[in-house]
């Protein structure tokens, strides 16, 4: 630890080698803790049971940096070794709209009113005794929770009812009980009060709530008369390299895309759009880079996209580039259900990095849309909107024609990058 520099816990579950999207915010900003003035210890889970993993994102990591790992216990490691598929599904809040079997519901059940908040609750203990420990040997004055899971923020509830002059923000990535998932998850009467109390305690205990969106700061603080901000998430470099020139017209969806979120009304252009010009058909092609639903590939082969479609799985961050390069467009898709309001996926700050044209579409009405309403060459609009798409996609496929290579556009984003958004939180810190 460098002279000078207070030390500052931050508990998080998600950590590399967890992949996707829940491991960026906090290791981007940890990264930049030091030149800001705070020593970062970061807690989190030994043997964790992630939904992905990304080993690459390990190298990544300030080598420098405390992290303190605390065994956990998993039920849905259980689930799986009893012969469950799909936990890494449920892991990820993913869950269907109807439970198949009676084992799916009795599993769902389980989950819904048994583990309040989450199946992680079993971690808060142990975790709890780690960090009371280091408070007391340091003389720590502020603690960071991150959630979700939103057990996480029990920790934080706990120490602060046992130390009073302990400083606590809880960082809320996604919303509580506002979740999508929630209302697919069978939940007794007394399970959904007991989420609703934890979330009211956790929020008006804390000193200070962070969330990533502007509306869920804004509904926080209505709802709960409490100190709240909004730090965004963001992304680390630029990556706006591109390959040399291509005869294909790409459209590039980066992450999971499940049947919520499948865009019928842009699958229906781009059928509209190849079946009025040949030549689209064989140029003009999908990239699938991550999870895709077995019902949104029905929905491309219902309209005769099948043959334009290239699906890679999950791909190391470290190998991203291989296909951001090459895209002429990017595609990010939310579900349309007022859930969704809450939320801006950390995609977006990661296609921003990229330059690229960019198609949103998601929740009428969304936050999204004004954060990028000045930026040039993105379309956002809602599940609902169909005719803006072909006249947009053909402004993206003359921008690529002129010089046969993706294009790249001069967009000032830098306030979305992790150094920049580490000294707005670090502002914050010091204010408490």
């Amino acid at each position: 630890m460098e002279k000078g520099l207070e030390s500052v816990v931050v508990i998080a579950y998600y950590w590399p080698p967890a992949g996707g999207p829940g491991v960026q915010r906090w290791l981007g900003f940890t990264r930049y803790f030091t030149e800001n003035g705070f020593n970062p210890i970061v807690i989190v889970p030994e043997n964790p049971f992630y939904p992905q993993v990304d080993t690459s994102l390990s190298d990544t990591a300030i080598k420098e940096l405390e992290v303190i790992r605390v065994p956990i216990i998993e039920p849905l490691r259980w689930a799986r070794r009893l012969g469950f598929s799909n936990t890494k599904e449920y892991a990820k809040g993913l869950l269907p709209d109807r439970p198949k079997g009676w084992i799916q519901k009795l599993l769902f059940s389980i989950r819904g009113s048994l583990f309040v908040p989450d199946s992680r609750v079993f971690w808060v203990k142990p975790v709890t005794r780690v960090v009371r420990r280091l408070i007391d040997e340091r003389s720590i004055r502020l603690l960071i929770t991150t959630g979700p899971p939103h057990s996480v923020h029990l920790t934080g509830l706990k120490l602060t009812s046992q130390l009073s002059n302990l400083k606590w923000i809880a960082d809320f990535r996604d919303p509580w009980t506002d979740i999508g998932y929630h209302q697919l998850l069978p939940m007794s009467a007394l399970a959904k009060k007991r989420h609703q109390h934890l979330e009211a305690q956790v929020l008006r205990k804390a000193s200070l709530v962070l969330t990533t969106t502007q509306r869920l700061a804004y509904h926080f603080k209505s709802s709960y008369s409490i100190s709240c901000e909004s730090v965004t998430n963001g992304f680390s470099e630029l990556n706006s390299k591109v390959d040399e020139a291509t005869e294909e017209f790409i459209l590039l969806h980066v992450g999971s895309l499940f049947a919520h979120r499948n865009p019928e009304r842009l699958w229906h252009c781009i059928q509209t759009i190849s079946m009025q010009e040949k030549y689209a058909s064989s140029k003009m092609k999908l990239w699938f880079v991550g999870e895709v639903d077995e019902r949104v590939k029905a929905s491309l082969r219902a309209h005769d996209l099948e043959d334009q479609c290239s699906f890679f799985g999950y791909v190391p961050k470290d190998k991203l580039h291989e296909y951001t390069s090459k895209a002429s467009l990017l595609l990010l898709v939310e579900g349309e259900s007022e859930a969704y309001d809450y939320v801006i996926p950390g995609k977006l700050f990661e296609y921003l990095s990229i330059q690229a044209p960019l198609m949103i579409i998601g929740p009428e009405g969304w936050e999204v849309t004004e954060m990028v309403k000045d930026y040039p060459m993105i379309l956002s609009l809602s599940h609902h909107e169909e005719a803006p798409i072909i006249p947009f996609i053909e402004r993206c496929r003359s921008a690529f024609n002129q010089d046969q290579k993706p294009p790249r556009l001069q967009r000032d984003v830098a306030k979305f990058q992790h150094k920049e958004l580490t000294k707005a939180l670090a502002t914050y810190i010091r204010s408490l």
